[in-house]
């Protein structure tokens, strides 16, 4: 990808190298849309091609909703986890604080990494358990915890923005890994109702389908972006 375009990413608030402030008035939906869009205003690009993955698949369709002048292209990858049973990723959120309170990463990170968006990537073998695990234990757990309230435990279904993503005019592309099950409904709503969207299924991949299949999602982003 890099040879033929800039490639730019980051962490979001809570995760990486970003700011975890320890204040969950500061974490939301709303507040990972804007932290997108400045990004893409402080790095004064007119327009650009937006990619978001897992998590930021929220971000990257706020972006296109709300200033399609600026995206050329968009892509979803394993996006809309819960979007079908949104009491099943409420209660996984709140499993999931309740651990991080209680006893840090001692019972939360081997519950992460038996669940659904990890466990494929995760029992490859050793090293990619361990670099998993390392990815994970590099957010914060403040920021972690605050996510996993706010964001996750409050996520709104796709099933209740199908009028807004008809309104979506930009060419649009579906990555779903071909084992992903928690995001499998999700993507065919987003193919349905995204006018012109196609989907592709990333063979012998789960949730973490970039890692797990590097190659086959590269190429199958350089494809999209040069034919749309």
């Amino acid at each position: 990808m890099s040879d033929r375009h800039t490639v730019i990413t980051y962490d979001q608030r809570g995760h990486g190298h970003s700011d975890a402030p320890d204040d969950a008035s500061r974490y939301s939906s709303t507040h990972l849309a804007r932290d997108l869009t400045g990004i893409v205003d402080a790095l004064e690009y007119d327009k650009v091609a937006v990619v978001g993955f897992s998590m930021g698949g929220g971000p990257a369709l706020a972006l296109a909703a709300a200033k399609p002048d600026r995206v050329t292209h968009l892509v979803l990858a394993d996006v809309g986890s819960g979007a079908d049973d949104a009491w099943r990723i409420q209660w996984l959120a709140r499993r999931w604080v309740d651990f991080a309170e209680r006893s840090g990463w001692d019972e939360l990170l081997p519950d992460m990494l038996r669940s659904e968006f990890f466990k494929l990537y995760s029992s490859r073998g050793p090293r990619y358990r361990c670099h998993m695990a390392g990815l994970i234990r590099a957010t914060p757990l403040i920021g972690l915890r605050h996510t996993l309230s706010q964001v996750l435990g409050q996520r709104k279904s796709l099933f209740r923005m199908r009028n807004a993503l008809r309104e979506i005019k930009i060419p649009t592309l579906i990555m779903l890994g071909q084992h992903d099950y928690i995001c499998r409904n999700a993507a065919r709503l987003l193919s349905e109702n995204i006018p012109g969207a196609v989907i592709h299924r990333v063979e012998g991949a789960g949730h973490m389908s970039p890692l797990e299949r590097p190659n086959q999602f590269s190429d199958v982003l350089k494809a999209f972006f040069e034919r749309a």
